[in-house]
């Protein structure tokens, strides 16, 4: 008896301290952490963030899986970034890597690339680069963050860290789209903005995962574009000609993540002599 008293109490002190730490939020004090984010975010001056998109489809028995990852430091006002990122296909071949800066410049965006060592110049909307400024993109999410509620806590590099489960606005959706890439990846598919347009109205949601610690600061934010794919893919297809299920291409995971640190801790960024001497091409070329 005295043996089985023993284990019982074991046994509970394990499950208090397997509930150390998972305690989750209130809605009321899930609202409140959201609206701390918002006003913590909004105080960034620069970060650094490590953004993965991965893109997996099928076709019949033949798969394809892309991995991008991109290291970013940003600075704001004016908006300064520094960023490497690279490709991989499943079988470890890399498919892309490329050293980008940017600056903003009389209302422009001025970037610089260094792809097959040699550095090119462009000038963009300042706007053009959206889908790596994490910054803005958090402030985006947060204000329209819906149908939201905590569900976990987890260590993002090494912080706790309050899980919050949402959607994003049906409203939003359009200029999410266009600060996640997907209007650009619609296009070189065929894909009109009128068409993506008329997508996105039939997208019933758009699921966003944050990852918030206690001070407000985003430590990480995750995105499903699945749905969306699927039918930017279908649109595609369709506008190819192609009617045979054969070659239907199923989207199986079409995610992008983003974990942020380094707030207000980023180190002034310095573009190189070399890359602002670089050859000028217009958007065209």
């Amino acid at each position: 008896m005295k043996s089985k008293k023993l284990l019982a109490a074991a046994l509970a002190a394990v499950l208090t301290l397997a509930g150390c730490g998972t305690t989750v939020l209130s809605a009321e004090e899930t609202k409140e952490l959201l609206t701390l984010s918002q006003k913590t975010m909004a105080t960034v001056e620069s970060m650094a963030a490590e953004m993965t998109m991965e893109m997996d489809m099928s076709m019949g028995e033949e798969t394809a899986e892309t991995t991008t990852v991109a290291k970013i430091l940003t600075q704001q006002n004016p908006l300064r970034m520094q960023m490497n990122l690279s490709a991989t296909l499943e079988d470890g071949t890399e498919a892309q890597n490329m050293q980008m800066y940017a600056e903003e410049e009389d209302g422009k965006l001025r970037t610089y690339v260094l792809a097959a060592d040699t550095w090119y110049s462009q000038t963009m909307e300042l706007g053009g680069l959206a889908q790596y400024n994490a910054e803005e993109n958090v402030t985006l999410y947060l204000s329209n963050l819906a149908d939201f509620s905590a569900t976990a806590t987890e260590k993002i590099n090494d912080t706790e860290a309050t899980k919050i489960e949402g959607t994003l606005k049906k409203d939003v959706l359009q200029k999410v789209l266009a600060e996640s890439g997907m209007t650009e990846t619609a296009a070189a598919m065929g894909v009109t903005e009128e068409q993506l347009a008329a997508l996105t109205e039939s997208v019933k949601s758009l699921p966003l995962t944050l990852w918030i610690d206690a001070d407000g600061y985003v430590l990480k934010y995750e995105m499903n574009l699945t749905e969306v794919m699927q039918k930017i893919m279908d649109k595609a297809m369709e506008a190819a000609g192609s009617t045979d299920a054969s070659s239907a291409v199923k989207v199986e995971k079409t995610s992008i993540s983003m974990v942020c640190s380094q707030f207000n801790a980023v180190k002034e960024i310095t573009i190189p002599e070399e890359a602002k001497s670089a050859e000028s091409i217009s958007a065209n070329q």
